[in-house]
Formats: C-alpha cells, structure tokens, sequence
C-alpha cells in the first residue's frame, strides 16, 4: 500500500525531530551545570530546526491524510504523529526556556554544586530516548515503563525545590539564581511530562487505549 512508506517516512522525520530536542535539552542543562556558555550555541542551532521540522511535519502529515483517505488504523496513527509533532516541538520550547533562564545564572557565581538537576535531568532525557524508541517499535511495555519513571522526576524536582528554598531563606542575594533555576526545574519536569505524553501517544497506536488522565495499571 502506498500509505506505508509515506507513514515510515514520517516516523523518520518524527524521530530525527526527538534527537535533536534531546541534544537541545542536553545542552541547555550543561551550560548550567558546568556554567559554561558554549553548550546554549548548540541550543540555539537546535530550537531553530525543531522549529522548521515542527511546520514540515504538519504539512506532510495533514497531506498524508487528505492525499490518501485512510481506513482507521493508519488515521490513527496519523493523528498519533500530530500529538507527538506537537510535544517534540514543545520539547525544543522548553529548551529554549532553560537556554534564557542559563544564560543569566551563569553570569552569577555558582550557588552550589548540582546534585539532584543532573539526576533529574538525565532521567527525563531516558524518559524521551524510550518513549521515541517505544514510539519506532511500537514498544508498548517501554511506554509503559517510561510512565512509571515519571514519579521519580517528580520527586527530584520538589526536592530541589525545597533545597533552593533553604538557600533563598540563608541568604536573599540567592533569590534570584534561585527563582531561576527553580524555572529551570519546572521546565524539565514539564519535559518528563511530554515523554509521559508520548510514552501514552504509543500506547493508543498500538492498542487504541487513551491512558491520558488516568491511573497506569
């Protein structure tokens, strides 16, 4: 059918799409944590084509569906590819906010060393790598297991909460590196909600449930 490689190469451009959202986030937290500048070039390079990507995917996708009329799997999927389109592109906006937020708290000496944003930060980035390998092989068992994780980011982030708490209170001259990454914070935990999206987004390809809302077996 001729539907199949159009739907491939979607996936293709979805997938090469979630890449380059991972390096931008991957990036925008470095800066931070090496209070480095060199790493948000990279971000900026990234934001730019997710972007791009974002408009390109669309327009495919919404052609796809107009061109070929398709019976109710493959629309679904295509509908699918729409939500995921969405969430990699919000993914790449969230890198952007971490990007704007690096670029002042490096100009400021270190308030501490980073424990738990690194810890966060590297689980929520596994958390898109399975939810995109679980969305190439329709891998619903991986989706579900990245649903799982998201509890765990969750806790990172009201630890760290509570901690830069504790040195705004010590000392004011910390609040506004702390408001800053508290933001930076939040923005990796929406990440980690993303990933959930598109850990559930599979799970409704492959199995037409909608588990958006609802509790995880």
């Amino acid at each position: 059918m001729l539907i199949k490689p159009r739907l491939e190469e979607i996936r293709d451009r979805l997938l090469e799409m979630a890449k380059m959202a991972e390096v931008a986030i991957e990036n925008a937290v470095k800066a931070i944590i090496e209070h480095n500048p060199e790493p948000l070039k990279v971000v900026e390079e990234m934001e730019d084509k997710i972007d791009q990507m974002e408009v390109e995917n669309e327009s495919l996708i919404i052609s796809t569906i107009a061109r070929f009329q398709p019976e109710a799997k493959y629309l679904r999927i295509l509908i699918m590819d729409l939500f995921v389109n969405r969430d990699l592109e919000r993914i790449g906006d969230h890198a952007e906010n971490i990007k704007e937020q690096a670029e002042h708290i490096i100009k400021k000496p270190k308030l501490k060393e980073y424990v738990d944003l690194p810890v966060m930060t590297e689980i929520t980035l596994s958390m898109v790598r399975d939810s995109i390998k679980a969305l190439s092989d329709l891998d619903t068992e991986l989706a579900r297991d990245v649903i799982k994780r998201d509890d765990k980011v969750d806790a990172l982030h009201e630890q760290i909460i509570r901690e830069l708490y504790t040195y705004m209170v010590e000392d004011p001259k910390n609040i506004k590196v702390g408001i800053r990454l508290i933001v930076v914070s939040s923005n990796i935990e929406r990440v980690a909600d993303l990933a959930t999206n598109l850990a559930e987004e599979v799970i409704y390809m492959k199995e037409g449930k909608m588990l958006r809302h609802q509790e995880l077996d």
